[in-house]
C-alpha cells in the first residue's frame, strides 16, 4: 500500500486554498495552538477541499472547511467561493457585530455567491460545497456555522464530542430511529446531502455557541475525508498523542488516507494552551 501523502499547511495569516502551496509565515495568537493539513486522496485527481485559518488581529481567529462539489473543477470553485466569502464578510464586519450573527451573514454570502456564479456558468451548473466554520477567542469562546457534511469536534478532557449535525440523507434516517449509525457509516447515499451551499438560492445555516475550550481543549474541523474513517475516538486519541496542533491535523489526515483516502482529507485543528 502506499504511504500517504500529506500536504502539511504551517499557519499563515490567510490560508484560503486548501490545495495550494503553503505558507511560510506564522500567525501568533496567545492562548491558541493552530494547525491545518489537507490530502487529495488515493482517489480524486484535484482536491475540492479549501480551508480558512483567519486572523483579523483582535485576538479572534476564523477558521474553516469547505467541501465542494461538482464537474469540470466546479466543486473547487465552490469552495474557494466559500472561503472568499467568509473573509469579504468578517472584513466588513464592524467591531460590534456578535460572532453568531457575522457567521451568519458569512455564510449566506457564500450560499447566494455560489449561487449567482453557477447561475452564469453552465459549466458550473449544479456546483456546491459543504461549510463548516467557528471563530474562537483566546480566552476560548466559540461559536459555530454548519451547512453540509463537514463536522466540527470539541475535544474536552480528553474525549471528543460532535458538535454539529451531518445535513446527510443517512443521519435523517439515524435521527428518526430507521437506520443504525453502524448501517449509516456503510450506506451507498452516506453522501447524500440535503443541505449544502450553491443548491438553492437560500440556506438555513445551523449555529452552536455552547462551546468553550478550557485549558488543553481543542475544536476539530474535518471534511468527510476524515471522518469517513475516523469516529470521535480516533479523533481524541489523536489528539492525547500529539504534542502540537500542527501535528493533530497532519495525523487526522494521514491516518484517513492510510485507511482508504477514497476523497479529499482535510483538518484544521485548535487547541487551546
Amino acid at each position: 500500500m502506499p504511504s500517504a501523502r500529506v500536504t502539511i499547511k504551517p499557519l499563515a495569516f490567510q490560508q484560503e486554498r486548501a490545495a495550494c502551496m503553503p505558507d511560510t509565515g506564522d500567525v501568533l495568537i496567545k492562548g491558541l495552538d493552530i494547525g491545518s493539513a489537507t490530502d487529495v486522496g488515493r482517489v480524486r485527481e484535484a482536491n475540492e477541499d479549501a480551508l480558512l485559518l483567519l486572523a483579523p488581529g483582535d485576538g479572534n481567529l476564523l477558521v474553516a472547511v469547505a467541501d465542494g462539489m461538482g464537474g469540470h473543477k466546479a466543486g473547487e470553485v465552490a469552495s474557494d467561493l466559500a472561503v472568499k466569502s467568509l473573509r469579504s464578510a468578517l472584513e466588513a464586519a464592524t467591531p460590534s457585530t456578535a460572532a453568531e450573527q457575522l457567521l451568519t451573514r458569512a455564510v449566506e454570502l457564500a450560499n447566494r455567491t455560489i449561487w449567482e456564479a453557477a447561475a452564469e456558468d453552465v459549466e458550473k451548473e449544479g456546483m456546491g460545497t459543504t461549510l463548516v466554520c467557528a471563530m474562537l477567542t483566546a480566552s476560548g469562546d466559540v461559536s459555530i456555522a454548519n451547512v453540509g457534511d463537514s463536522r466540527a469536534y470539541a475535544v474536552q478532557a480528553g474525549s471528543a464530542a460532535l458538535v454539529t449535525i451531518d445535513h446527510t440523507w443517512v443521519n435523517q434516517q439515524v435521527l428518526g430511529g430507521q437506520m443504525s449509525e453502524r448501517e449509516a457509516r456503510v450506506s451507498p447515499y452516506r453522501n447524500l446531502l440535503t443541505r449544502s451551499l450553491g443548491s438553492t438560492p437560500r440556506v438555513q445555516v445551523d449555529l452552536f455557541n455552547n462551546v468553550r475550550l478550557g485549558s488543553g481543549d481543542a475544536l476539530v474541523l474535518v471534511s468527510d475525508g476524515v471522518t469517513t474513517y475516523l469516529d470521535a475516538r480516533d479523533v481524541a486519541r489523536i489528539l492525547r498523542e500529539s504534542a502540537t496542533a500542527q501535528e493533530s491535523a497532519e495525523r487526522l489526515v494521514s491516518e484517513a488516507v492510510a485507511l482508504g483516502g477514497s476523497d479529499n482529507a482535510t483538518a484544521v485543528v485548535v487547541r487551546r494552551t
